[in-house]
């Protein structure tokens, strides 16, 4: 949170100071509206880049290519050529670097070794890697991990002390049900989706705090309204060309 504070504060900061030096002619070429793009765009990647974001990443530089075609003679490719190069792109990088590569694995290789002494939560630190159709399992571990490519995915959680959820869905649809679960003090969620869709079935009674970047995309609420008077649960990630929903049950 304080490396994005500061990322933002920075470039906030130097848009400001270019907005006033282009107003008052200072030797820029460019518009008010493509310098605070461009800052923001430049923000956007460095953060992504930061995050091992790999659909950030790729768009964030999609957006600035756009955003220069003239200067770079590429005027013929915008926009819809490079928006579905980039979504490609994303794609195949997305399963051929695995997901243990992205900013939340390395959270969670961090916040396992924290808790070095429970060898239980330890055995899964690797995503499942299940790519087959229509898969159905059902999981009682306080860590689960969920791989979803170009299939289906349905996980029926039932744990007595969930901490962690991690799902990667690319090309897929993965679903995931939390009404048998327990949490004792709070659990995190993490999604990293590329065109796909992930669907939560949440106990209404949590209280959940989404988090959560999107690219052409979006997150949905739907159900019973959350009286969120029990446990914490966390969704954070990010979505690139598909969509979360969560149902409260």
């Amino acid at each position: 949170m304080k490396n994005r504070q500061w990322i933002w504060g920075i470039f906030l900061i130097l848009a400001a100071g270019l907005l006033v030096a282009t107003q008052m002619g200072w030797a820029l070429t460019f518009s008010p509206f493509t310098i605070i793009a461009t800052i923001f765009l430049a923000g956007m990647l460095v953060q992504n880049l930061i995050h091992r974001s790999i659909g950030g990443t790729v768009f964030s530089i999609a957006f600035l290519l756009m955003l220069y075609n003239g200067p770079l003679g590429i005027s013929s490719l915008v926009p819809w050529t490079i928006l579905w190069a980039a979504a490609l792109l994303t794609a195949g990088l997305s399963i051929i670097i695995r997901p243990k590569n992205n900013y939340w694995h390395a959270r969670r290789q961090t916040w396992m070794r924290h808790h070095r002494g429970h060898s239980d939560w330890e055995m899964h630190g690797e995503f499942d890697g299940d790519f087959s159709e229509n898969d159905v399992q059902t999981k009682d571990d306080s860590i689960v991990n969920i791989d979803t490519a170009m299939g289906n995915s349905i996980r029926y959680i039932q744990s007595d002390d969930l901490k962690q959820v991690n799902i990667a869905t690319r090309m897929g649809a993965t679903k995931v049900y939390f009404d048998k679960s327990q949490i004792l003090d709070q659990a995190v969620v993490n999604v990293d989706c590329s065109l796909g869709g992930i669907s939560l079935y949440i106990p209404r009674s949590w209280n959940v705090v989404i988090d959560v970047s999107s690219i052409m995309a979006g997150v949905e609420e739907r159900g019973l309204d959350s009286t969120k008077e029990g446990p914490t649960l966390r969704v954070r990630g990010s979505l690139l060309l598909g969509g979360m929903t969560i149902y409260y049950i």
